[in-house]
């Protein structure tokens, strides 16, 4: 049995590294032919080569769980094809015994996926995107994630924070303190607002206006003050980036500092849970393209498997888009989202099993 088992997942790792390399062949291409009027200026040739074989690194990433799935119906009908799968079934050995080499394939090609995302991929995506921006002028929605937020909302007070960092202390800034009705109480505009440690802040060269309920305004100017507010100079570490390029415990942090000052976070939480669905996605239809290539009556014909694995990928790929919509809309929670499509999949691939392998 020790040696079927090997056998099966050196087939099953050999179709998989072919399948992954095939499809990463042919989007690179694709994509290259589709933007190559953009790829110019001085030594432009370089910058491409090192922009693809970056881009490499992230769409292997992208295409692996549809390769996972395509690797194992491959693996399937190479072995009807050749006539072992009928031999392992004369040795009264089931097609459960055939699934499990497969099955502890795809869950070590999903482990490699969690460790290459939090890794690998990150830091390729950020060199992309850095190559597109400095050499070919295709920033995409480089502003949206890379600019500075200067509207930020704490517990209280909502702050336009125009520049600056925790570190060196904020320039030009104003601080709003609203109450009932969202009735402006108090304004504080300060040249310079440092933390003094805690939630201690000093500001400098400014000046409180506060509003009385009748309409009056009260001015008082000030060389320094020290002022006490609900936010520290973490809350303010607001780090630029996509959040599909950061790790986990970054996307955690974020997610907290984020939700501190009034940030939205869907993205960044669809992409935490993403960490672990994504990979993962893969595995729920290796299962089901298992069922379907070992049901009774079905032949060897890798058309088929192909056409059936294609099939699975597209469904598969159209609730990812779905659900992504759902949760961005409001109607689904970032969790739900991520981990829906595999659930359903998953779902899908035991009644499968249940009804194909026997």
């Amino acid at each position: 049995m020790r040696i079927l088992s090997r056998h099966i997942t050196a087939s099953y790792l050999k179709a998989f590294a072919g399948t992954l390399g095939v499809l990463t062949l042919i989007f690179l291409v694709v994509e290259f032919v589709d933007r190559s009027r953009d790829y110019t200026g001085d030594n432009w040739q370089y910058w491409a080569a090192l922009l693809y074989a970056n881009k490499a690194l992230s769409v292997g990433y992208m295409l692996a769980p549809a390769a996972m799935l395509l690797a194992c119906g491959i693996t399937v009908a190479s072995l009807r094809r050749r006539g072992e799968y009928t031999a392992i079934r004369a040795l009264a050995i089931g097609p459960w015994r055939v699934l499990m080499p497969l099955a502890l394939s795809g869950l070590f090609v999903c482990v490699g996926l969690i460790l290459a995302g939090e890794y690998v991929v990150g830091p390729a995506d950020m060199r992309v995107d850095e190559i597109n921006a400095a050499h070919f002028r295709r920033a995409g929605s480089w502003r949206l994630f890379f600019g500075d937020k200067t509207w930020l909302r704490g517990k209280r007070n909502f702050y336009h924070l125009r520049s600056g960092n925790p570190d060196d202390g904020f320039q030009n800034v104003t601080l709003y303190s609203v109450g009932s009705g969202f009735r402006l109480l108090q304004r504080i505009d300060a040249n310079l607002m440092r933390s003094t440690g805690g939630h201690t802040w000093k500001l400098t060269d400014g000046a409180v206006r506060e509003y009385s309920e009748n309409g009056e305004l009260s001015y008082r100017p000030f060389a320094e003050m020290d002022v006490t507010l609900e936010e520290s100079a973490e809350s303010f570490r607001i780090r630029k980036g996509y959040p599909e390029q950061m790790r986990f415990g970054e996307l955690r942090e974020q997610i907290a500092r984020r939700q501190t000052v009034g940030l939205v976070t869907e993205r960044y939480e669809l992409a935490l849970h993403n960490k672990l669905a994504s990979p993962f996605s893969g595995f729920p239809g290796l299962l089901l393209i298992f069922a379907l290539s070992t049901r009774a009556g079905r032949r060897g014909r890798m058309s088929s498997t192909l056409a059936e694995g294609f099939f699975i990928i597209v469904l598969q790929w159209g609730l990812l888009v779905i659900f992504k919509a759902a949760a961005f809309a409001g109607y689904l929670s970032p969790g739900a989202s991520a981990w829906t499509p595999n659930i359903l999949l998953a779902v899908l691939s035991v009644i499968a099993l249940r009804r194909f392998v026997r």
